[in-house]
């Protein structure tokens, strides 16, 4: 198993990784600074001495090697060729004594006292041994008289076989160690990129692992639930689901949307079953009616098809349309079947079954198109109509349709007071006024341009029964 089974253990092992890989980053970045630096002055101290030997050996080639003249010419040169930056170390001074500790030359100003022959000073003659001091002297600076630390380094100068006397380099401390931090900001300033790029590495891990146990699935779940919210009901999480506090919460998710789909489908079939009374009412208090929503159903789907709908939008529209006038039903019978022209009270009393019909619709949350057509089919394309004035695009597509079908089944049907028109002056009273605002122009053009290429076998229907149960 590559993560534990609960969510909560997953994001503490995940921290608990993160905290020690950055506590062991620190304490490496730490102490490897501190190894380093005492490495590199242990380097320096066999730097010191070989310098020294280097020294002693030039010394022991000269004729006489306690000579002072040549001695001292030779120590300030070598003491100032350490000052180079080729070195890692710096000496304060150089010094020479004989077998009694007395200085013979130095390479620096002033009179040295005598060394003690009975400490290391002695034992670097008597025993012909190179010596490093391990404690730290301090002393004061003649010239700035501040205090030093120094540490002292001794080698045996020989003349033959015999040693003759010591050689002595003071190394400054301070200033040694302002070098070696020197040389040393190369090797942080490599630490510095190696740390960042673990950094950054830990950082890619880490948010992998995060996006793998949690937030790939809450992206799932949350697009899963919002598509539920938006009325996609089948919408379900995708399985396989972990087996931890998430995959629970993903069952639940799924749980819940099935429960939410079936009662949903069992209150829309209900629902639907209300409507077909409805319509069923409505026909036998205004049979033109139920026959002209047929009509315009069959009208609204022929122009879906042509303008290349799919099956699930004419599925809506079909079922919109043969319900868009349902409102009518709420209106007084002699408003409904007057066969003369409606006074402006009577037809402002007919503009409110839009928006009765409308009503009838809403509890058909995942169905809106049904409300948008019965709401919006007396919409202008000009914004002039009504209930809402709502303009051009802002008017849903359906809608639009049905108003260009209720148009047509207007001027082409029979009424009880009058006949309805030829086709092809229909046609031209259409095209006449195309632009005119009411419609959709272009949606009226392929209308029309529909009607011109079925001509005699555009479809005309008659209610039908079982309408809103396919």
């Amino acid at each position: 198993m590559l993560f534990p089974r609960t969510l909560s253990l997953s994001v503490k092992v995940v921290l608990v990784c993160l905290f020690v890989s950055l506590a062991n980053a620190l304490w490496m970045m730490h102490h490897s600074e501190e190894e380093i630096e005492a490495a590199i002055l242990d380097q320096v101290k066999h730097q010191v001495l070989v310098f020294l030997q280097g020294v002693a050996k030039e010394i022991a080639r000269l004729p006489d090697p306690l000579a002072a003249p040549p001695l001292q010419t030779l120590l300030q040169q070598r003491h100032r060729e350490s000052e180079q930056e080729i070195h890692n170390f710096a000496i304060r001074r150089l010094y020479l004594y004989d077998k009694q500790g007395q200085v013979l030359v130095h390479s620096g100003p002033g009179v040295e006292r005598i060394k003690p022959m009975q400490g290391h000073y002695g034992a670097v003659i008597r025993e012909n041994k190179l010596n490093i001091a391990k404690e730290i002297e301090w002393i004061r600076d003649p010239q700035s008289g501040k205090e030093i630390a120094v540490l002292d380094a001794i080698v045996p100068v020989l003349h033959g076989d015999a040693v003759v006397a010591g050689l002595e380099a003071e190394i400054d401390l301070q200033r040694t160690m302002a070098l070696i931090q020197q040389r040393d900001s190369q090797y942080e300033s490599a630490l510095a990129w190696m740390l960042g790029l673990h950094a950054l590495l830990l950082a890619i891990v880490v948010s992998g692992l995060i996006y793998r146990i949690l937030i790939r699935h809450i992206h799932h779940f949350d697009r899963v639930t919002r598509a539920i919210g938006a009325g996609t009901l089948t919408s379900r999480i995708a399985g396989p689901l972990p087996a931890d506090e998430l995959g629970r919460l993903g069952g639940s998710i799924n749980e819940m949307a099935g429960n939410i789909e079936r009662l949903v489908a069992e209150q829309e079939q209900s629902y639907m079953q209300s409507l077909r009374s409805l319509m069923q009412a409505l026909e036998a208090k205004d049979a033109y009616t139920a026959a002209h929503s047929a009509r315009v159903s069959a009208f609204s789907v022929q122009l879906g098809r042509h303008i290349g709908l799919d099956e699930t939008e004419l599925e809506l529209l079909r079922k919109g349309a043969l319900m868009h006038d349902l409102g009518k039903i709420g209106v007084k019978d002699h408003i409904l079947n007057k066969p003369q022209p409606l006074t402006d009270a009577e037809f402002k009393e007919m503009q409110h079954h839009p928006q009765q019909t409308a009503a009838i619709m809403r509890p058909l949350v995942r169905f809106k198109e049904f409300g948008e057509i019965a709401a919006w089919h007396h919409e202008r394309w000009d914004g002039a109509g009504y209930p809402d004035g709502l303009q051009g695009e802002s008017i849903p597509l359906l809608a639009r349709i049905v108003s260009i079908a209720d148009t047509w089944d207007a001027m082409t049907g029979d009424r009880v007071y009058r006949k309805g028109m030829p086709l092809q002056r229909a046609l031209a009273i259409l095209q006449q006024e195309q632009h005119s605002g009411q419609w959709d122009p272009e949606l009226l053009g392929k209308f029309m341009a529909m009607i011109r290429e079925n001509g005699a076998n555009i479809q005309r229907r008659s209610p039908c029964e079982s309408d809103l149960n396919k």
